[in-house]
């Protein structure tokens, strides 16, 4: 089995995510000044800030000032590289020139997609799509209740019983609670009725802020005696909070159905691979686009 040859230059394993195609680059400008030159051929200021610019996270962070060398070595070894890769004229190798059109179809594809999606993802549109998902999702009730969990029913009826003389809900929790909210006294914060197993929320939801449930509640993980300290409706997300959300959103069905587009005016055909130049397999039916 082959293997892959180990990356030995300056910064090549934190890079691995740096385009290899940025060996070809466009004519100088005023605004884009030679910063280094290999063999006479020019390393632009502009490659040099698209390789910084896919760092990862970690070495982002660093000023460019200090890894500019490691940068500039980087472009040129890749530059060396791909002139004696030119030189051995690979690329007249059979599998190499299917590896170019490859590339250079994928290229192609994400830059077609890229603008599309820029076009049709605006920020006025996200905005719009936010206020119109917010619409379809009315605020939903949230309690802030604490509990106290004990194995068993015994215990949870001595611990409620505690608490109807007069005992602190708290106090009472941080002493007898075997769960992992002991600690803060039972605290849960605020959920919505989903977000608990049913027979605990339908039992808090029935409270008001400062009651306690009658009878101890059993569920999955044992039996509770709950207490409500608040209800409230809950806030909608902020758009910046999912702003993402919404752009991957609109963006996959910007995609979706450009795709589904770009289909109806094609003929896809698919023959039979076992057998090269057989026979024909039905006509791939174009998908239609999901409504949103």
């Amino acid at each position: 089995m082959t293997r892959s040859i180990p990356a030995v230059l300056f910064l090549a394993a934190a890079v691995a995510v740096a385009s290899p195609l940025a060996l070809a680059q466009p004519a100088k400008t005023a605004d884009d000044p030679v910063v280094a030159r290999v063999n006479g051929q020019p390393i632009l200021r502009s490659a040099v800030m698209e390789f910084y610019n896919q760092l990862p996270p970690q070495m982002a962070q660093i000023p460019i000032e200090q890894i500019l060398p490691g940068i500039i070595n980087e472009l040129a070894a890749r530059r060396l590289l791909g002139d004696a890769a030119e030189k051995a004229k690979l690329g007249d190798d059979p599998a190499v020139k299917k590896q170019l059109q490859s590339a250079r179809e994928q290229v192609l594809q994400q830059a077609y997609l890229d603008r599309k999606v820029k076009t049709e993802v605006t920020e006025a549109k996200m905005k719009a799509r936010y206020e119109e998902l917010i619409k379809q999702q009315p605020p939903q009730e949230e309690v802030h209740a604490r509990h106290i969990l004990v194995a068993s029913e015994a215990d949870a009826k001595a611990a409620l019983e505690e608490v109807k003389k007069g005992a602190d809900f708290t106090e009472v929790s941080k002493k007898r609670s075997t769960g992992p909210t002991a600690a803060t006294g039972g605290d849960l914060g605020f959920f919505t009725k989903d977000k608990m197993v049913p027979e605990f929320a339908e039992a808090a939801f029935k409270l008001q802020p400062g009651q306690v449930t009658d009878a101890p509640v059993k569920s999955q993980f044992g039996w509770h005696v709950i207490k409500v300290e608040a209800r409230r409706k809950s806030d909608p997300p902020k758009f910046e909070d999912v702003r993402g959300q919404v752009y991957d959103m609109m963006a996959g069905e910007t995609v979706e159905k450009l795709v589904a587009d770009l289909r109806k005016t094609a003929k896809i055909e698919q023959l039979d691979w076992q057998q090269p130049g057989g026979s024909k397999l039905p006509t791939i039916a174009p998908a239609e686009p999901k409504k949103k």
